[in-house]
């Protein structure tokens, strides 16, 4: 059990001894039975002086926020006053409250969502409860950052598809594909919001389309709710669908194919820390190249992908690939000759 868990273990064994109303609970017994189940679920020994800070962390004004109302008497020995306390009652720690201000910083990096504000107010309310200090501004000053597009056009659309997801809602998109003259309006059950390459995506089913469909937040151009159709579930498994792709077009009739790479070694080490797919596994490393390969369904975000860089790789296989790289680099030489 790792060390971090220990003390959480420690004062549950505390609160199951407690439960057990009928036995009177003398200080040596309560040590010496929550000692024994100690070493027995850690190997670890209890110290006396570890066992008494247990008990004043978890009484009223302790530093587990769990106000367990713990008293001792000789009669009774040590006993819970409140005889429907249950540790379970107040979960949270204050520390608790340290780690949720940590995720929100982070989500709140998701600029459109709407989850920040609602985290916000359930961290204010955590505080509340625990009598937590909010964080000053140095202290509640992000450390991580992600990389944002802040000027990205589909923005405005995140929080309303998410909620519209989460309520299981069938929506009427008003749509403009790239060099379409004009927009048209699509019935889509909404399924899941997916990002890549700085570019956010609503997959759902398209009415009258065969299959699931990616819809680009930046060519939407209006939302509705359509109350006139029963939301259905998607029929395939999501994560599988995307599963064997990079990014996320899934071409219909796609096939899983052997995809072979060799870099220039100072490159392929770029790659073997931070791979392309799941799937990769090293082929051959030496002083010069690095070899990889991949199991995926090819699309155009491979392509794109394997073409940003540029001279230090080389496709192997599969033949078409390989082809397809060839031709599109031919034609960029192509721009650049006097």
């Amino acid at each position: 059990m790792p060390t971090t868990k220990e003390p959480e273990t420690r004062y549950r064994l505390i609160d199951e001894c407690l439960q057990r109303r009928q036995k009177i609970w003398t200080s040596q017994t309560l040590r010496e039975t929550v000692t024994a189940k100690f070493w027995e679920l850690t190997g670890h020994k209890l110290s006396p002086r570890q066992f008494s800070q247990d008990l004043a962390d978890m009484r009223e004004g302790g530093s587990t926020g769990y106000n367990a109302p713990i008293a001792h008497t000789r009669d009774r020995g040590y006993h819970y006053t409140d005889d429907n306390f249950r540790l379970h009652n107040s979960p949270l720690e204050t520390g608790d409250a340290a780690v949720l201000r940590q995720a929100l910083a982070a989500l709140r990096q998701f600029q459109g969502l709407g989850l920040s504000d609602e985290l916000g107010d359930v961290v204010q309310r955590v505080e509340a409860h625990l009598q937590a200090q909010p964080a000053d501004d140095a202290a509640g000053q992000s450390v991580i950052w992600f990389e944002q597009v802040p000027d990205y056009a589909g923005t405005p659309f995140l929080g309303p598809l998410y909620q519209a997801i989460r309520a299981r809602q069938v929506l009427l998109l008003r749509y403009r594909a790239f060099g379409a003259a004009e927009a048209w309006e699509e019935t889509v059950q909404p399924y899941l919001l997916k990002q890549y390459n700085h570019r956010w995506f609503l997959v759902g089913q398209g009415s009258g389309r065969s299959g699931i469909s990616n819809y680009a937040l930046d060519r939407i151009e209006g939302v509705a709710a359509d109350e006139t159709i029963s939301y259905q579930p998607p029929r395939a498994d999501l994560a599988a669908r995307f599963a064997d792709v990079v990014g996320v077009s899934v071409p219909e009739g796609g096939v899983l194919e052997t995809v072979r790479l060799r870099f220039r070694a100072g490159r392929g080490q770029y790659v073997l820390t931070k791979p392309l797919h799941p799937s990769q596994q090293t082929d051959t490393i030496t002083g010069d190249v690095v070899e990889i390969s991949l199991q995926l369904v090819l699309n155009p975000e491979l392509q794109t992908l394997l073409l940003s860089f540029g001279d230090d790789i080389e496709v192997l296989a599969p033949l078409s690939l390989r082809t397809r790289i060839s031709e599109r680099l031919k034609a960029a030489t192509g721009l650049y000759r006097q």
